[in-house]
């Protein structure tokens, strides 16, 4: 079931189908998809998150543009809220053991993306200055 809020902070949705999901293509096996939208000030911010295996994650990660691994196995990780720009109790989880992808612009370190995974939950998470 497809759960969508739309307000002047953008737009979030849970329980998105793969079919339904447009802002990038995802792992074939991608399941129990969310995100949210947040146009801000000077770019967008989008943030979505998907249930999939470490294989098709790291293939998938790997085939993304520009980002890097990183060798850092416990970080933050930020994400979607029921609202973009409010904080609540999704807005960030520290990952023990996970994979962490990240690319900034070099000539505007205001512009990046970050991909990262946690291998206990199987949960990738998306979160991007553009799109």
């Amino acid at each position: 079931m497809l759960t969508t809020i739309v307000g002047c902070g953008g737009n979030v949705a849970s329980n998105v189908a793969m079919e339904d999901f447009s802002i990038r293509e995802l792992p074939g096996d991608a399941s129990d998809i969310h995100f949210a939208v947040n146009p801000g000030m000077r770019n967008p911010n989008s943030y979505f998150e998907f249930t999939t295996s470490e294989t098709e994650f790291l293939a998938w990660a790997g085939e993304q543009p520009n980002v890097e691994r990183l060798d850092k196995t416990q970080f933050i990780v930020y994400r979607y809220s029921s609202y973009p720009g409010v904080t609540d109790d999704r807005g960030l989880i520290v990952v023990d053991d996970g994979y962490l992808f990240e690319w900034y612009n070099p000539t505007d370190g205001d512009h990046g993306e970050h991909i990262a995974y946690d291998k206990s939950t199987g949960r990738a998470y998306f979160w991007s200055h553009t799109f």
